[in-house]
This record gives C-alpha cells, structure tokens and sequence, in this order.
C-alpha cells in the first residue's frame, strides 16, 4: 500500500448531483440530531419495517443526535461502527477535502488487488460484527 500526499494536484471536483445530494443528507443529519428525540416515532427504516430487524448501521440518527450532544458513550454504546465512523470518517474527509480545495494537496492510496480485496474483507467483517452487536442490544 502506497499513501502519499501530492501537491499542486488540480482540485477533485464531484459532479453537481453528488454535492447536492451530500448537503441534503448533511442538512437531514443536522436537523435530526438537533431536534429532540420522540420515543415511539414510526419506523422509517425500509429494512426494518419490511423484516421488523435493526439493520447494521440502526440507530444512525441516535447516534449522530447523541454526538451532538457530546455523549460519545452512549452513542458507542447505540451503534459502535455509526459513532466511531461519524467521529473519525466525516472529520478526516472534511480536512482532505479543505486541503484539496485550499492548497492544491490530495492524499492518494494506491493499493494492489490483494490489498483491495482484503480491506474489503474488513470491512465486511468489521459490518458484520456491528449488526450482531446491533442485534444482540436492539432486539
């Protein structure tokens, strides 16, 4: 695995459809962790009404809502890959996206196929470690 920062990179420009799509999912996480939480509220999960199971990322809106309010143990203990990928994920990609925009600096991750395939592997076992976890607290 290569990791190396490039200077004088022209700037990674997303397409227009995808910018908007991520201030509307931003501007919907805001909200829902700034309004108050409502015991009893409908479902709104697709997987869980159809299957009445948590899905592995359940418990998405609480955590971001608990974050917020500063309380990263609950929110742990709510659903452990949303907090710690909320907590480190949103804030690294923020700072990259700065550099990138700002001073012309890109971080680029060259990986061989094996390298790919592996970090793939962990993240499907990463996953399905949280949705037992999920299931094993929220049923």
């Amino acid at each position: 695995m290569k990791l190396r920062l490039v200077r004088g990179a022209p700037p990674y420009r997303p397409p227009r459809s995808a910018a908007i799509a991520a201030a509307i999912l931003a501007a919907l996480g805001l909200a829902a962790a700034l309004l108050p939480t409502i015991e009893g509220s409908p479902v709104i999960c697709p997987f869980r009404a159809v299957t009445g199971l948590p899905c592995p990322t359940c418990g998405m809106v609480r955590t971001t809502h608990l974050i917020f309010q500063g309380r990263l143990r609950e929110a742990l203990a709510v659903n452990p890959f949303d907090a710690l990928f909320l907590v480190g994920a949103i804030p690294a990609a923020l700072g990259l996206w700065a550099a990138n925009r700002l001073r012309g600096i890109s971080l680029r991750i060259e990986l061989s196929r094996r390298e790919r395939l592996a970090a793939w592997v962990t993240l499907a076992v990463l996953v399905a470690a949280n949705w037992a976890y999920v299931l094993a607290t929220q049923l």
